[in-house]
């Protein structure tokens, strides 16, 4: 036979859609009527059960109708009438469960007269089974046999079929907890599903975030130093033109601009393929940088490789350093000194103060975006006050 449990309920997958609860809640049935898909079959499957189970108890009572009284005929009705006023209900519901209870009171009363009547004892018990715990739906499924020993005790046949209709209560009541396992781990999949889904959701956030802020790190720095050494250049420039220097050292100073743009473009395109390309030795490029800036380098201990990350933080930091003394201490002798030891490696950019008064400007992030980056890779980093000048500290581990 086949009965069906009405699936109400609802919950959420990871797409909002309300499908979780409305999808498995038939696996809490009775039968195999939850194994349709379609809701309105189900419904269907579950009338047809009905109709086929009140057809056999008629037929049962059929032949002794004529020396019963009402109260079979009126207990078939009412077990009917709680069928389908469970069907209706939402599955948890105290209508459900008072419908179940009437149902399985009801047909313990026709059991009495026709074994056929048990059929709405075991569907009681295992629609209360399929949606309480094992303690409240047995306290619903007792109505079964309590109702078939009152009306067995009112008939003088007591016990009777009290037996049969025990086992029958508690066959319903292991079927109907064995939907409902399976409705709970579905449930549980889907939730689990559904965390997983939000915890993917999240890592690709954090990782668009954590790129977002590594393009502007690099672009920061392209952009700080190459428009800082084009704003020192022009300053040249400007003092040169007002000393009435000859057009071939102005034209120098031209060339000189010319290159700092070419190298800006060319660190620009660096920059988009930031950590994708093995990067030169770090000692090359720092030496490259100090020449750009006429900064005097010192290199102590013995260089070893370093981790792409750190390789890089290092040498923006000696970018910043650089960019910020040329604007901040024009005409400062800098130092840049890198430190190799087998546990660290250091670098220390210092200038004195500056010769000639320095050229103001605009508020940036150069020394924030420094240290956030000395900490990505693991290191610390400092920046302050050093006698009469400026210091800047980078220590990450090896």
């Amino acid at each position: 036979m086949t009965y069906i449990f009405p699936a109400n309920g609802c919950s959420r997958t990871a797409t909002g859609a309300r499908t979780a609860d409305r999808r498995w809640a038939p696996a809490a049935g009775v039968g195999f009527s939850w194994l349709i898909p379609h809701r309105s079959l189900r419904v269907a499957a579950g009338l047809a059960a009905l109709g086929v189970t009140v057809g056999v108890n008629l037929r049962a009572l059929h032949p002794g109708l004529s020396g019963l009284g009402l109260e079979s005929p009126v207990a078939l009705v009412v077990a009917g009438v709680a069928w389908l006023a469970w069907m209706a209900a939402a599955p948890r519901s105290w209508a459900a469960l008072a419908a179940l209870a009437a149902m399985g009171a009801a047909g313990g009363v026709v059991s009495g007269i026709t074994p056929a009547g048990l059929i709405f004892v075991g569907v009681a018990a295992a629609g209360a089974g399929a949606v309480r715990d094992l303690i409240g739906a047995a306290g619903v499924a007792a109505a079964g046999p309590a109702g078939f020993a009152g009306a067995a005790l009112a008939a003088g046949s007591f016990p009777g079929r009290l037996a049969p209709a025990c086992a029958v209560c508690l066959l319903g009541l292991v079927s109907g907890a064995g939907r409902r396992q399976l409705f709970e781990r579905a449930r549980q999949a889907t939730l689990i599903a559904l965390a997983d889904q939000r915890a993917e959701v999240a890592g690709r956030e954090a990782a668009l975030a954590a790129e977002r802020n590594r393009l502007g790190r690099e672009l920061h720095d392209v952009l700080a130093h190459t428009l800082g050494a084009l704003s020192v250049q022009l300053s040249a420039l400007e003092a040169l033109a007002g000393n009435g220097t000859a057009p071939g050292e102005f034209r120098g100073q031209i060339e000189q601009a010319h290159k700092l743009v070419d190298e800006g473009l060319d660190e620009a395109h660096q920059a988009v393929r930031a950590l994708r390309e093995p990067p030169r030795p770090l000692i090359d490029e720092l030496a490259r940088l100090c020449r750009q800036h006429a900064a005097a380098f010192e290199v102590s201990g013995t260089p070893h490789p370093l981790s792409a990350e750190a390789h890089l933080a290092l040498y923006r930091v000696a970018q910043e350093a650089l960019t910020n003394a040329a604007r901040h201490a024009p005409g400062a002798r800098v130092t840049v000194e890198v430190g190799f030891s087998p546990g660290a490696v250091t670098l220390t950019v210092c200038n004195p103060a500056g010769k000639c008064p320095a050229r103001t400007g605009s508020g940036g992030y150069g020394l924030s975006v420094m240290r956030e980056r000395v900490q990505l890779a693991g290191g610390r980093c400092h920046a302050g006050p050093a006698g009469q000048g400026w210091q800047v500290t980078a220590s990450i581990p090896a």
